[in-house]
């Protein structure tokens, strides 16, 4: 019968039913010695799959609107104040350093004020992107906690570490990371809000 099917000869049949068996002896073997690397190198392997793809880089602001929370790396207020007017979060998150911890406090003031629930983090280091990251990272933490659900990051403010480290904590998490334009107006020394503007720098699928 095996002879007939196909045509091919009995030795071939042989040699086919000879292959299968080592080719499950190896799943066998890899299934066994892949389980413990699985193991110990899991958040390897996780990071692997979940790496960033940046899918929606410049995404439209057309669901900027249904933000429930914000978080700011501070330096001037000017635009993170623009930037709740604009959009009313319930809950706001600043990440603010010794040289920004006024200007937070009187962002902190003008959102209570308002009824926004506000979380503050403070830098040690501004320099450090990777403290930024953290403590970016324990801000949508907790503003989570507290029941937000729709979260951007505003990485306008600070220096360049800083929203360098907010960034990574956002893509991370899975939430939206924001930029605000505006002119400067040299008269008054500050930027002209009646030219700001929010750009998506990136939004998670």
């Amino acid at each position: 019968m095996m002879n007939e099917l196909f045509g091919w000869s009995e030795a071939t049949w042989h040699l086919i039913d000879q292959i299968g068996i080592l080719l499950g002896l190896l799943m066998g073997v890899s299934w066994i010695v892949g389980l413990p690397l699985a193991l110990l190198k899991r958040e390897d392997i996780r990071r692997w799959f979940t790496r960033n793809r940046f899918p929606n880089v410049g995404a439209e602001l057309e669901n900027a609107l249904r933000w429930d929370a914000l978080a700011f790396t501070v330096s001037h207020k000017e635009l993170p104040l623009w930037v709740i007017g604009t959009l009313k979060p319930t809950h706001i998150g600043l990440i603010a350093t010794e040289a920004s911890r006024d200007t937070a406090r009187e962002i902190d003031t003008y959102a209570r004020q308002r009824g926004i629930d506000v979380l503050t983090a403070h830098l040690a280091d501004p320099d450090d992107p990777a403290e930024a990251r953290a403590q970016t990272r324990l801000i949508l933490t907790r503003l989570r906690e507290a029941g937000a659900e729709r979260i951007a990051v505003d990485i306008t403010g600070g220096k360049t570490p800083m929203s360098l480290g907010a960034f990574m904590a956002a893509e991370e998490l899975g939430v939206s990371s924001l930029y605000v334009t505006s002119d400067y107006d040299a008269a008054l020394r500050r930027p002209d809000m009646r030219t700001a503007k929010i750009h998506c720098i990136s939004k998670p699928e």
